[in-house]
């Protein structure tokens, strides 16, 4: 006696949100935000086009949640080198430019998104959170850097031209200024480079003492 037929199933994602942000992330990769679309992520990802809705009220509200995912896995990258560097301030700090070298360039995802998509209520909260979490990372490996004196306002510029110069850096190859090459030696272009920031920095600290 043969065994009955099973019934057939529609495509089932234990944790469809999840799956929409990976495939969200997968389309600003190839298209950006202009060629975002809650529908192009629904194909993308072998559902409805009603099914993302459940997750996410509007366009925006995916983008909103696909820019804090990026910035989430920045922030853990970054974090991840700084440990990974050893005890060295100057080189923990340093190997964080190499971390976000290598995430554009392997990930090539969201960065017109992350810096100039003006995201509003109530969307903003989410990405302000995560954007929080990133600068408190940096902050807090450029405070053990910066002279026990350093002012936070004085520490928070610091931060600001480290992270501008490693995302130059990281944008400019991303937009093909520059002969392809290594991705892991352009990380390690990007952890000299921030090396040499910081250094400079302490000894312009020293000299004006």
């Amino acid at each position: 006696m043969s065994s009955p037929t099973p019934p057939k199933r529609g495509y089932h994602h234990g944790d469809l949100r999840a799956e929409l942000i990976r495939e969200g992330l997968a389309l600003l990769a190839e298209s950006g935000v202009a060629g975002f679309s809650v529908a192009k992520v629904a194909v993308r990802a072998g559902v409805s086009s009603a099914a993302p809705y459940r997750h996410f009220p509007d366009r925006e509200a995916l983008l909103a949640a696909c820019a804090a995912a990026i910035l989430s896995d920045i922030t853990a990258l970054l974090v991840e080198a700084a440990e990974g560097a050893g005890p060295d301030p100057v080189d923990r700090l340093a190997a964080t430019a190499g971390a976000y070298t290598r995430y554009v360039l392997e990930h090539r995802a969201g960065l017109d998104l992350l810096y100039s998509y003006d995201f509003a209520e109530p969307n903003r909260p989410t990405i302000q959170e995560q954007s929080r979490r990133l600068t408190a990372v940096l902050m807090r490996l450029a405070s053990d850097v910066l002279p026990t004196d350093t002012s936070w306002a004085d520490t928070a510029d610091f931060v600001y031209v480290h992270l501008s110069t490693t995302h130059g850096y990281a944008t400019l190859l991303f937009n093909g200024t520059r002969p392809p090459q290594d991705v892991e030696d352009h990380a390690a272009r990007a952890v000299t480079a921030a090396r040499d920031h910081i250094t400079g920095h302490l000894l312009r600290l020293r000299d004006a003492r």
